[in-house]
């Protein structure tokens, strides 16, 4: 699941433009379970794979 993730946080900055914490909103509808923390931390994740390695590597 965390592959799912960071997919789907490097989509909405990469791809749809979202700045990070709309992301961190837009996480949570779709995985509920996680916490605030937790978002935040995917979203960092996919922020430095998105900016460094580009996000076709995810």
């Amino acid at each position: 699941m965390d592959s799912q993730i960071l997919h789907k946080a490097a989509f909405l900055l990469h791809d749809c433009h979202e700045p990070e914490q709309v992301v961190v909103e837009r996480l949570k509808e779709y995985f509920p379970a996680l916490t605030l923390v937790e978002r935040e931390r995917y979203v960092a994740e996919a922020w430095d794979k998105v900016h460094t390695a580009g996000a076709d590597s995810i």
